[in-house]
């Protein structure tokens, strides 16, 4: 980059950054409008304020100064611009950010200066900024400190993860008053050069100060900057780690680190978001790394909250009861498996400090004399599983500030608190694999004294679903899952609910998770909640599908649900949230689904569980290439080849169906060899099926390779008449899945099921919404869309009983549908059922459809979905008993007929 004229560059840079010809102007000629003293300085009210100086001088030095200045705070100017045409430091005043740059590279900091062209900065986080700005400026020391130092080997990496826990402990005891203010940052900066060659040496004696009690003899040979310090103890500073080397920029990040308000920090969100730093790729998306409390909150209140707040409703005005009650608390352990940094933990223990502090303002209410309240919550009821190392050193430095903001809080409220320091034992996190681990062993059931313990196991596990899994992770599933067939199928999030299942098994403890819906959606239903409820398990309570979403950039929403697991339910829950407002629901019994029902899982079927017509796959097409065709090549073909006409048919699959697009096929199975030999072009496209068939891996699929190159794999194709079509995979958009007719002229391809001798009925029955219900329930997902399963969605459909003129309605209204839809020759279907852009009279039709089959059940109107389910839900069981009993008669009947007469006949 070329080097502008020294005295050229700020009226330059005013211009980039779109200022007015006629400003930058005035300000070159010296008018009134350049706020700045010194000559040579260019300032601007509310702007900036740009001062070069010359080279020799400490740039650092001089920013510092100049943002202190009078005339800096009188005509409140934000940017504070200072160079020696070397290097530029420059200030936000505003958003309190420092950016330091080689003049060189002045152009790659753009955004820095962007409120200048009127683009003000924002951050989209529910999180404080405090939070953002601190993780991002420890994000910014990781790199320099990586720079510098080789971080290589695990212990290089775990040295690393305990030095920066301890910086952000000290950054925030020096906010807090576990330090005098300043104390840290102050302490670094006057004894420490600027170089910053000394920062490791001062780092290094400083930990052995703060791990060494003030009598103790190390502390004596101490100077008295070090030896201020208090004794902090709690093993936070007792592990002797190697502390990078620091050099002047990283001590000057160090120190502005510091400037920081440190006690607005949040350890709830915070430790998540600074485990974001470690990866300069994710720092985009700060914010999406941790669970909101509202969230967490949704978790723990139905688990123990509620509970606990009930009962002290219950004691109030009865001391002997409340001191129970605190007696209770302080033997209750909360234990999660797959913690993070964290963020459960430290929202229940503050919830638990809080609640205590409910009891004691009761007991203070019914007390005749003045009581000294002190907590007796510790760190150490608080038990986690976290592998992720630096995850595991800031969820137990995270749980120690979230202690002193709530001894802070319990002053506020009574006037006294426990000293901070020296710290004591924080919570009991173990480092390692939590589908390994043993949990019993993290965290005991029973006490030392041989009595059970009150446990509540919570958190949100990792989902991974099979396409996202390592190699590892599915053995790991191996390992926890093995017993149950198919549970390569499941997320990687049902370990934890099995395991969780395993730990609670005849006791009292209780669970908790968060989880992908799709444990409680299709085929994952009957792999895995057999087997947790065959240990006796019952949900206690259930959050039905809702979107986890932090106010984060980039972030996605995921569909999940919270579901709590116990041994014993006096009163399940449901909580549905919709339109943002949470409603709960009192249960019977809440099944897998997540529904007020008795029904266990629903499982596939080979044969439809009602009389009707039989479901099946389409043509499987694999390897077959070379015989399917574009209009481009079907057109070719036929020019080349006439013959080849009468073995062309249309071919359908899902997107052929819905979308209306246009697909051909070599159907050839009637086709002697004679015939193929006189197709030369066909011929060819048949020795390619044949050829990629012998290169693959399946023996079934290299036989048939030999034999009939020339046919589909599987060809289940009706030889007449008509037959109802159903794409596999349908939108998760749309209010109804799209079914019609095909002639059976036209080939089917497996991404789609066939029904050949369906009728009206089975049309307008399968279009209804109450069908809908039942495969967005019992169907699968694929990501989001619906999937339509023969053996698991139709097979398993409690279809209604219905009389001659019921069924005659419903095949009218069938019929209606049809018509509506051939208004509209030029729409395919995937627009019809949009449900942006669906016809009104489409929409209008659907209904009348809806409001007959649903009669069909019952002649009272559903009150919702839920309602819709649970009725059919029970009829699905009603239909599954009726068929155990009538298949026991049948095997009694066989019994008890007489054996036939033997044909050999006796002799004397």
């Amino acid at each position: 980059m070329r080097r502008p004229l020294k005295d050229e560059f700020i009226y330059g840079f005013l211009d980039a950054y779109g200022f007015a010809k006629s400003t930058i102007t005035q300000i070159r000629n010296g008018a009134a409008r350049n706020v700045a003293r010194a000559a040579g300085d260019v300032g601007l009210k509310s702007q900036l304020y740009f001062h070069e100086i010359p080279e020799g001088e400490s740039i650092h030095e001089a920013a510092e100064r100049l943002k202190e200045i009078d005339t800096i705070k009188t005509h409140k100017i934000r940017f504070v611009i200072v160079t020696n045409f070397i290097e530029l430091v420059a200030y936000d005043l505003k958003a309190d950010e420092r950016m330091e740059t080689p003049f060189t590279d002045l152009h790659q900091q753009y955004s820095f200066f962007l409120p200048l062209a009127g683009l003000e900065k924002s951050y989209t986080h529910s999180e404080s900024v405090a939070d953002v700005k601190a993780a991002e400026k420890m994000g910014h020391l990781f790199d320099l400190i990586r720079e510098r130092n080789q971080v290589t080997t695990a212990e290089d990496v775990h040295a690393l993860n305990v030095f920066l826990t301890r910086l952000l402990f000290c950054f925030f005891a020096e906010d807090t008053g576990i330090f005098e203010k300043h104390q840290f940052t102050g302490a670094i900066k006057s004894t420490t050069h600027e170089d910053g060659e000394d920062v490791a040496e001062f780092l290094g004696k400083l930990f052995l100060v703060l791990n060494t009690p003030r009598d103790g003899s190390l502390r004596q040979s101490m100077p008295a900057h070090l030896n201020a310090f208090p004794y902090v103890n709690g093993g936070l500073f007792e592990q002797q780690v190697v502390i990078p080397v620091f050099g002047a920029k990283s001590r000057r990040l160090l120190l502005e680190c510091g400037t920081l308000d440190w006690s607005q920090i949040n350890p709830d969100i915070f430790g998540s978001m600074f485990q974001a730093v470690i990866d300069e790729a994710q720092r985009s998306t700060m914010g999406q790394h941790y669970t909101s409390v509202s969230n967490i909150m949704k978790v723990i209140k139905p688990l123990f909250l509620d509970k606990l707040y009930g009962e002290l409703e219950r004691s109030c005005g009865n001391e002997k009861r409340l001191q129970a009650l605190l007696e209770r608390v302080a033997r209750i352990k909360v234990f999660d498996p797959a913690c993070g940094s964290g963020n459960f933990l430290i929202i229940a223990y503050k919830e638990l400090r809080r609640f205590e502090m409910e009891v004691f303002r009761a007991l203070n209410a019914v007390s005749k004399q003045n009581v000294i309240f002190m907590t007796g919550i510790k760190l150490s009821q608080f038990y986690g599983i976290e592998i992720d190392d630096f995850a595991h050193e800031t969820a137990l430095l995270s749980l120690w500030l979230a202690e002193h903001q709530m001894h802070q809080e319990f002053q506020a409220a009574f006037g006294h608190a426990e000293p901070m320091l020296p710290l004591k034992a924080s919570g009991n996190i173990a480092h390692g694999n939590s589908l390994q681990l043993d949990w019993g062993q993290v965290c005991p059931r029973v006490g030392a004294d041989g009595t059970a313990m009150e446990v509540y196991v919570c958190g949100n596990p990792p989902f991974l679903g099979k396409g996202d899994r390592s190699a590892s992770q599915t053995k790991e599933m191996e390992h926890v899952l093995g017993g149950l067939k198919g549970f390569k199928n499941l997320d990687y999030v049902a370990c934890w609910f099995y395991k969780a299942a395993d730990f609670i098994q005849g006791t009292d403890c209780e669970c908790a998770f968060v989880s992908t819906n799709s444990i409680t959606q299709g085929e994952q239903v009957g792999v895995l909640w057999p087997g947790i409820i065959g240990k006796g398990v019952l949900i206690g309570f259930a959050y039905q599908t809702f979107v986890w979403k932090n106010s984060a950039r980039s972030n996605a929403g995921v569909h999940v649900v919270i579901i709590g697991l116990s041994n014993r339910v006096a009163a399940p829950r449901i909580f549905v949230e919709s339109d943002g407002v949470l409603r709960e629901f009192n249960a019977t019994h809440i099944n897998p689904y997540l529904l007020d029902s008795r029904s266990g899982p629903v499982i596939s079927r080979s044969s439809s569980l009602c009389d009707v017509s039989t479901i099946m796959d389409g043509n499987n097409y694999t390897k077959c290439g070379g015989l399917i065709l574009n209009r481009w090549e079907k057109d070719e073909l036929l020019q080349r080849e006439p013959a080849v006409g009468g073995w062309i048919r249309k071919f359908v699959g899902a997107d052929e169906f819905l979308n209306a697009k246009d697909r051909w096929c070599l159907w050839m199975i009637d086709a002697k060899p004679d015939d193929i030999e006189a197709m030369p072009l066909v011929k060819k496209r048949v020795e390619e099926v044949k050829a990629d068939r012998l290169l693959s891996d399946k023996k079934d699929t290299r036989e048939k390779a030999s034999l009939i190159p020339h046919l589909f794999p599987e060809i289940r194709q009706p030889r007449e008449g008509q037959f109802l079509l159903i794409p596999r995979v349908t939108s998760e958009r749309r209010l109804y899945a799209p079914i019609g007719y095909m002639d059976a002229s036209v080939i089917t391809s497996n991404q789609v099921l066939m029904i050949p001798e369906a009728g009206l009925f089975e049309f307008g029955v399968l279009s209804s919404g109450l069908h809908m219900d039942w495969l967005r329930t019992v169907g699968g997902r694929l990501k989001s869309d619906y999937r339509y399963s023969g053996s698991l969605v139709y097979n398993t459909f409690p279809w209604p009983d219905a009389t001659d003129a019921q069924r005659k309605r419903v095949e009218i209204l069938a019929e209606d549908i049809l018509m509506v839809r051939e208004n509209y020759p030029g729409k395919s279907l995937a627009d019809l059922y949009d449900p942006d852009k669906m016809p009104d009279d489409l929409m209008v039709a659907h209904k009348a459809l809806d409001e007959t089959v649903e009669s069909l059940y019952r002649p009272r109107p559903f009150r919702d979905t839920s309602e819709r389910l649970e009725h059919l839900f029970a009829r699905y069981e009603m239909l599954i008993e009726q068929e155990h009993q009538q298949k026991e008669a049948e095997a009694a009947v066989k019994k008890t007929r007489k054996p036939r007469a033997s044909k050999a006949i006796a002799t004397e």
